[in-house]
């Protein structure tokens, strides 16, 4: 049989649709695969960034955490007087209130100059927008009571601005008799009392108020 003997329209009219049918098919086929490549490349970029704004997002809520941690303990500070410019005229003003509230016999005070500390160590994100100044503050007292010395320290604790610290206290015995020591001072307390504050950029450097 030639080719000549076939008939090509017969052959044409039931393979042409089929034929066509396929190409189509086979077109929609590689569209599809090409589609879903893209489409995947899309999703798995869009993936990284969803993961990358939940990342920045728990960052920002973690740093928004700290800050408002440190902004309350800021705020104590600054509320017990460690935050800002050391003022000496509250700190007589607690020794005087305080010597009344307690009876004390005799106090006499001496505020030395106040001082630039050199912290041990630096924060590389405080830089020179923390200064940490200290003044010394000399107390002499006559004492009933070595309670009274506790007492003292305790209302300084809670009345008086800054920070403080006991650096030194020195008691020594007064009394020459018993009937004296129950009514008279018989302890002499000699103490240094060191006085911290903190000076920060939203406060302002400056001379303390004396």
């Amino acid at each position: 049989m030639n080719l000549s003997d076939l008939d090509w329209r017969y052959i044409c009219r039931y393979t042409v649709l089929p034929v066509a049918t396929a190409a189509v098919a086979t077109l929609a086929l590689v569209a599809s695969v090409w589609t879903h490549g893209e489409q995947q490349e899309v999703f798995a970029q869009f993936n990284a960034n969803q993961h990358a704004m939940h990342r920045d997002y728990d960052a920002l809520v973690y740093r928004r955490q700290l800050v408002d941690r440190y902004h309350r303990r800021y705020e104590q500070f600054h509320d017990l007087g460690f935050v800002g410019q050391e003022s000496r005229l509250d700190w007589i003003a607690v020794l005087r209130e305080t010597s009344t509230d307690l009876t004390l016999p005799r106090v006499s005070y001496a505020i030395e100059p106040q001082l630039k500390v050199v912290a041990p160590v630096q924060s590389i994100h405080a830089g020179e927008d923390i200064q940490i100044h200290l003044s010394r503050l000399q107390v002499e007292m006559g004492l009933v009571h070595e309670i009274d010395l506790l007492r003292f320290f305790d209302e300084l604790q809670q009345k008086a601005p800054g920070l403080i610290k006991v650096d030194r206290c020195d008691l020594t015995w007064q009394a020459e008799s018993a009937a004296t020591a129950a009514v008279g001072p018989n302890i002499l307390a000699d103490c240094s009392i060191l006085i911290f504050s903190v000076i920060t950029s939203d406060v302002g450097s400056g001379v303390s108020t004396t």
